[in-house]
């Protein structure tokens, strides 16, 4: 029913309004970021808007995730920055051998959430058994969180391809087919909410838990812009679902992929 929303749809579109003017603030910095270091041509970074970090004077409006992603921009400014706590040693500027397989991981999480995201909002729009279901402010936060999914997708292929590697395409083949399982379920609009939900957690503890050993100063930097726009996706999930955001002062990493998981 299309009073599944434990907030209003005004309420969820100004939050929708907020995110994707955020992320859109922060756009040139990540572009010239990945066609300055990783050489990335032209067309491809004009695809890229992985967010560099959220500042803490931006609109409240999600209160517990602000305060998460906030304190993942702070360890972008000490790790991305030139900043850092533990070493003086420079990283390497280039992503190496490792840090490419996590950057494939990555992608392969973003292409699932952008496929998951799609299918929702298909069926939404025509045939059982969400049409007519899915409120139009639910509908266009999908919407604004697929295209930042599909942005930081593009990010991570950024990375891979200027290494002479191929762009990843296929959904995590580890997560993809429980997430199939889970949208033959879906019967209304919290189900899809709950769903993605679980995505975007994976997606944040995995960027948080890969910031601490990646190598090269791209990938880790890349990893850390992207991650709070995650944990804004999913405070949003969760006043979807009527479940206050509670601010973290640890990230959790019990849901994060590795490459050889």
């Amino acid at each position: 029913m299309k009073d599944d929303l434990q907030i209003s749809e005004r309420e969820l579109l100004a939050m929708t309004k907020s995110l994707e003017e955020m992320h859109s603030d922060l756009f040139p910095r990540v572009q010239h970021l990945l066609v300055g270091v990783c050489e990335v041509t032209a067309g491809q970074a004009a695809r890229v808007a992985a967010v560099s970090r959220i500042e803490h004077s931006r609109r409240n409006f999600l209160r517990g995730g602000l305060v998460t992603a906030g304190a993942i921009g702070g360890g972008l400014a000490l790790a991305g920055c030139g900043g850092s706590t533990t070493s003086n040693a420079p990283s390497p500027a280039i992503a190496n051998g490792s840090d490419l397989k996590m950057a494939r991981l990555a992608a392969s999480l973003e292409v699932l959430a952008v496929n998951t995201y799609s299918s929702a909002l298909n069926a939404a729009r025509a045939g059982k058994p969400l049409e007519g279901l899915i409120p139009t402010a639910l509908t266009q936060f999908a919407t604004t969180a697929r295209r930042q999914h599909q942005d930081h997708c593009d990010a991570w292929n950024a990375m891979l391809q200027s290494a002479g590697q191929v762009a990843q395409r296929d959904p995590d083949p580890k997560l993809n087919g429980s997430v199939q399982t889970a949208l033959g379920r879906v019967r209304d609009a919290a189900d899809v909410a709950k769903l993605v939900l679980t995505l975007e957690n994976v997606a944040l503890q995995t960027y948080t838990n890969a910031a601490s050993v990646l190598s090269s100063t791209i990938a880790r930097e890349q990893a850390l812009t992207i991650a709070p726009v995650e944990a804004q996706h999913a405070a949003i999930l969760n006043f979807v679902l009527g479940q206050y955001p509670v601010a973290d002062t640890f990230v959790p990493v019990s849901l994060a992929r590795i490459p050889s998981d």
